[in-house]
């Protein structure tokens, strides 16, 4: 990076534009920047980072007060400099933000912040960006430095150093960490701190789980968890107390189970016997309950014998009566069929004589009616034709009257079209003069409302601004008293010089006006004693009423300009009429607004009655079509209708239509036939009933019985006969069931009754016995499965909890040895670290420069001891006296020393950060101040050593106030302060 012009206007102490050459100042490679202090000397190199940055370095980037105060309203501020950045030639403009005046009317605007790079390309300056975001970025990756480096690289600012070397290593690490990215190793620190929380918190829940799986243990085995293993229940133990526990808790659960095991068998063989006694208690008794119930079912069985003699004999009739049922039903079937024939052709002949007229029902009239009937069937389907063509006449008719008012309706609307399109059309044009009006009503509302705005501020601060010029004009009395009060105490003190000198006087020493050893006569005070004390407080209180003044007058005049621009926006709108203009203004606009707003619906209302209009003609027009076609086409339909109507009153007769007529027809037709049929049919049952009556009664008499009536009354149901074999085959079945049972073997000679109660009850109370016993063993069983599967998670979760164990004191002494605790005997984090590593290189670098401006007798030394009561160490920084042999703090070293210490350190900073940046290339330095410390002799091997840095073609620039650099550095740029600003000097 080279440096070549820079120019800065209306910034800082500058209120004008002042350029200075950097290539011409830097041809010998050396060049001062001199002038006296407060001059603006720092301010050209503030001017450069701005530049760069957009930011002013140190304290003063605080207050962000980069524009001068003496520069006109018209100048704005601005810094433009040339720079050579990885070969290109680049210009970089920046300007703040700042206020300007208006460019039309009064008042004040707001100039927002610029940035514009270009790039020379050997003939012109071609852009590169005109944005401030894409210009820094651009900017930033080209100088390879952030803004805190550039200031330690390029600027070199010896008092920061000089801090530096006294610091205490927590200051110094604060200012390395600027310089030196150490953020990965911040974070490789707090990841080491989260995994040492996440391992005690992944053995905090192994540790629960341990705890729980004791608890389920000791709850399985019904007993406490020992004090003893409080140690294992918070992880400090190694589980050898847990194993042994388990193992007793196991070896007694395996003693009671052989104890539950023997008195459950025990139990057991009790039952068994009991069980057998029971069952052959209860044979015996079994055997007595059969026996009394089969001499009960004999008994009862033998005395009703004598209910079952009708029935037997009703049965033997029944299965006699049996074989003649076909014959007997088949009589008396043909016997109802012939009264049921007799009583079907009297019905018959009654319902023909109600139609007869007198004519003889035979088959040859049937026939007649018949194809009458069929006849006047065929003309039905012109009686539907007919009632088609009546409907659909009336439909037309209808129609034709539809047709012809809707026509008139058309026609009476047609005449009222022009008139309500004519007021629509005025309603859209209304609404879009409106719309225009609108934004117009608008702006002119908004800048009343502004201007309203304004006048109110101004007023109000016209009347705090009456007490504000008081209060300046009271500060600036304030000021010519006390200035006043200092003139007069300082020409007292000068009037009495001679007193005050020679009250320092004594026999001997040398009078430092005249350098006589003799005062014979010595100047004694004539008025009131003022003391230098007296005289420096009496300029503090003037500086500090000027102060005050110059705040109370900036405020006021702040304040006026502040008036003016509000005065500018107010116009001339008056106060009283404001408010009534405003309300007419805003009730104008909301007019226009609610008119306009109602535009698009009135146009959609206006294209809608358009539609409609042509839509209701072409209705009108399609209507007269349709009304002249249903007209003809009724008169057709009339015509038709009349003809049919004639041969179907002809075909109808004297009947009501012709369905009447068919259904009358059909009717005759129907009883003739069916009197015919019945007479026949009545003919044919009578001789089959003969005949099987004969049948029957030849039958009756061949199976034994008196008639056929008798034989009929013996006839039973099948289901009766059936009942009646099984109730008698059942009675006897069970009366030999009960005699063989009675003859049975085992049920003579039973002896007593056995008591089943008792027997019973002493089962059950062994039986409950046994279940206790049984019960017992079964919690015994599974007390030992649960003690041997809780041992073997035990097992598991000690492992688990050992591996968690030794992680988390591994990542904890980890996480400690970074964080500067634990076995990290200098308490040095590892951030520390990597800066005392990056300072031990800076020493070393430092240290060559350092021995060649001391003559060979200080070297840097970096130091590892731990600070201060206590503090953590890494960062310490002493210096090898080769005249002594010993280290010195940096602390010992004079002023002039610690000058040379400072640059030599901020030389070698600017070395290492500039390998550590990736080698940029800096072909400009400036140093900033500190060499009135210097004696002659160290004064040139600082020369020596800035004549070396020019090696290369680098060019450095010194800052200093010195008379004497002015004749040992001949090429300079002087700057010369004034009651107006700062300027250059030729």
């Amino acid at each position: 990076m080279r440096l070549h012009t820079l120019a800065l206007t209306a910034f800082g102490p500058f209120p004008d534009t002042v350029e200075v050459d950097l290539d011409d100042a830097g041809r010998d490679g050396l060049f001062l920047l001199w002038g006296p202090t407060g001059a603006g000397k720092t301010t050209l190199l503030d001017a450069v980072v701005y530049a760069f940055y957009g930011t002013v370095p140190g304290a003063r980037g605080e207050e962000k007060r980069l524009r001068s105060d003496h520069a006109a309203d018209a100048v704005r501020t601005e810094v433009s400099c040339e720079v050579t950045l990885a070969g290109e030639r680049l210009r970089v403009i920046r300007r703040p933000e700042q206020q300007r005046p208006k460019k039309r009317g009064d008042g004040w605007t707001t100039e927002q912040a610029k940035l514009t790079v270009q790039r020379w390309d050997g003939g012109t300056w071609e852009p590169v960006s005109t944005r401030i975001d894409e210009g820094s970025e651009f900017l930033r990756t080209r100088l390879g430095l952030s803004a805190e480096q550039f200031c330690q690289v390029v600027l070199l600012p010896q008092g920061d150093f000089a801090r530096f070397l006294r610091a205490e290593p927590e200051d110094r690490g604060r200012l390395l960490r600027t310089l030196f990215d150490v953020g990965r190793f911040a974070r490789v620190e707090d990841w080491l701190a989260a995994e040492r929380s996440a391992a005690r918190d992944r053995l905090e829940t192994v540790r629960r789980t341990m705890g729980g799986l004791l608890a389920r243990l000791a709850q399985v085995a019904d007993t406490a968890v020992p004090e003893e293993l409080a140690p294992e229940l918070a992880g400090a133990g190694h589980g050898a107390r847990i194993g042994s526990w388990v193992v007793r808790l196991r070896t007694a659960a395996a003693e009671d189970l052989a104890t539950a095991t023997a008195a459950a068998d025990a139990a057991a063989a009790r039952t068994a016997e009991l069980d057998a006694e029971l069952s052959a208690a209860r044979a015996l008794a079994d055997r007595h309950a059969r026996r009394d119930r089969a001499r009960a079912e004999h008994d009862r069985l033998t005395a009703g014998e004598a209910g079952l003699v009708p029935l037997r004999a009703e049965r033997d009739a029944g299965r006699r009566a049996e074989p003649m049922r076909d014959v007997l039903e088949s009589a008396g079937r043909c016997a109802l069929e012939a009264d049921g024939a007799a009583e079907r052709l009297a019905a018959a002949r009654s319902a023909w004589a109600a139609v007869a007229g007198g004519r003889e029902a035979d088959p040859t009239l049937a026939r007649e009616l018949r194809d009458e009937a069929a006849a006047v069937r065929v003309l039905l389907p012109d009686v539907d034709r007919a009632a088609e063509l009546t409907r659909r006449g009336r439909r037309l008719a209808r129609a034709v009257d539809d047709l012809t008012r809707r026509c008139a309706e058309s026609a009476a609307a047609a005449a009222d079209w022009p008139v309500r399109l004519g007021d629509a059309e005025a309603r859209v044009a209304e609404a879009a003069e409106a719309a225009a009006r609108l934004p117009g009503l608008r702006a002119q509302l908004a800048a009343t409302a502004a201007a309203l705005a304004a006048a109110r501020s101004a007023d109000e601060l016209a009347a705090a601004l009456t007490g504000l010029r008081v209060r300046a004009h009271e500060r600036r009395e304030a000021w010519v008293a006390a200035r006043e009060r200092w003139v007069e105490l300082r020409a007292q003190r000068l009037d009495g010089m001679a007193a005050e000198l020679a009250r320092q006087l004594a026999d001997g020493d040398d009078c430092p006006v005249c350098g006589a050893t003799e005062h014979p006569r010595l100047a004694q005070h004539a008025g009131p004693v003022v003391t230098a004390a007296d005289e420096q407080a009496a300029r503090s209180g003037v500086d500090a009423a000027e102060a005050a003044m110059a705040a109370a007058a900036g405020v006021v005049e702040e304040r006026e300009r502040e008036l003016a621009a509000l005065r500018g926006r107010a116009g001339d709108l008056a106060g009283t009429d404001g408010p009534a203009l405003v309300a007419a203004q805003s009730a104008a606009a909301e007019e226009a607004g609610e008119l306009a707003a109602r535009l698009p619906a009135l146009r959609t209302e206006l294209a809608g009655l358009l539609a409609e209009r042509e839509a209701a003609a072409a209705r009108w027009a399609a209507d007269r079509e349709e009304l002249r076609a249903r007209s003809a086409e009724h008169g057709e339909v009339t015509a038709g209708l009349a003809d049919l109507t004639a041969a179907l009153t002809a075909a109808r007769g004297e009947d009501a239509d012709l369905p009447a007529r068919i259904a009358r027809l059909t009717d005759e037709a129907q009883r003739c036939e069916a009197v015919v049929d019945a007479g026949s049919a009545e003919v044919r049952a009578r001789a089959a009933a003969d005949t099987a009556r004969l049948a029957a009664e030849q039958r009756a008499h061949e199976t034994g019985f008196d008639d056929v009536l008798t034989a009929a009354a013996a006839l039973l149901e099948p289901r009766r006969l059936a009942d009646l074999d099984r109730r008698i085959a059942e009675h006897d079945r069970l009366l030999s069931v009960a005699a063989a049972a009675l003859a049975d073997p085992e049920l003579a000679d039973l002896g007593t009754r056995p008591d089943l109660d008792a027997l019973g009850e002493r089962c059950v109370a062994e039986t409950r016995r046994r279940e206790e016993a049984v019960a017992e063993l079964d919690r015994a069983r599974r007390r030992g499965r649960a003690l041997a599967e809780l041992a073997g998670e035990v097992t598991a979760v000690q492992l688990q909890l050992d591996q968690r164990r030794g992680e988390a004191e591994q990542v904890g002494e980890l996480a400690d040895l970074v964080t500067g605790r634990g076995a990290n005997t200098l308490r040095m984090r590892l951030q520390s670290f990597v800066l005392a590593a990056r300072l031990e290189q800076v020493a070393e670098v430092a240290s060559r420069r350092l021995q060649d401006m001391s003559g060979g007798r200080y070297t840097f030394r970096h130091s590892d001891a731990q600070g201060r009561h206590g503090a953590r160490g890494g960062l310490g920084l002493d210096v090898l006296d080769e005249y002594t042999g010993c280290l010195r703090p940096t602390k010992t070293l004079s002023g002039g020393e610690s000058f040379m210490a400072s640059l030599a350190l901020a030389l070698g900073l600017a070395d290492v950060v500039t390998a550590e940046t990736g080698g940029v290339r800096i072909d400009t330095l400036f140093v900033d101040e500190g060499f009135g410390t210097l004696d002659a002799q160290a004064l040139d091997a600082v020369m020596t050593v800035l004549d070396e840095l020019r090696r290369g073609g680098r060019t450095v620039g010194v800052i200093s106030h010195l008379e004497e650099l002015r004749t040992r550095i001949p090429t300079r740029i002087e700057v010369i302060a004034g009651r107006h600003g700062s300027r250059l000097a030729g």
